[in-house]
């Protein structure tokens, strides 16, 4: 009796925990907080992204899996987010991004990155491609904040450029008529 219980028990665990594993899916998201700091003439910048999305990409890029302390990694992560994450000025001309560091954790990476914020300048154009080479399902969410205001944009697939203003218009650019 108690075997043929233990039995069903058994059984039933087994399938529920194989019914949960079927059903997990996984999040491909990158966030990204944009700070504009009048008062120090900066723009900084801090990614985050799920460790074993990084983890994926430098094994496709890589061939197999890596230490993610080696140098080597920090540089193409450095050479990678500066080529999927640019921001614009309304000028059209591209905003230098300095690379400030990589902080790795267990569950997640954080990138920091600054930029020179002109005098008066309350507007971005920016797109953020992070990982879209790699998921299909990837979405980018980057917060700009702006003298305790902030505002948010979610980059899928077919995202291009979008601009971000405190005292104009927000939306896809270039704008449409």
């Amino acid at each position: 009796m108690i075997f043929r219980n233990l039995t069903k028990f058994l059984i039933l665990f087994f399938v529920m925990c194989g019914a949960n594993i079927s059903f997990a899916h996984r999040y491909y998201a990158s966030f990204s907080q944009v700070d504009m700091q009048p008062e120090k003439g900066t723009i900084e910048i801090t990614h985050r992204v799920f460790t074993h999305d990084i983890e994926d990409l430098l094994v496709r890029f890589n061939g197999g899996p890596v230490e993610l302390t080696d140098e080597k990694v920090k540089s193409f992560l450095k050479d990678y987010i500066i080529q999927s994450f640019a921001i614009y000025g309304t000028d059209g001309e591209k905003i230098p991004l300095a690379w400030i560091a990589v902080e790795v954790t267990f569950n997640d990476i954080y990138v920091y990155q600054e930029a020179p914020l002109s005098e008066g300048q309350d507007t971005l154009i920016m797109t953020n491609r992070i990982l879209m080479d790699l998921f299909q399902e990837q979405s980018n969410t980057v917060n700009v904040k702006y003298e305790r205001k902030v505002k948010s944009h979610t980059f899928q697939k077919d995202s291009k450029l979008y601009q971000i203003s405190f005292s104009g218009r927000t939306g896809d650019y270039p704008f449409k008529n």
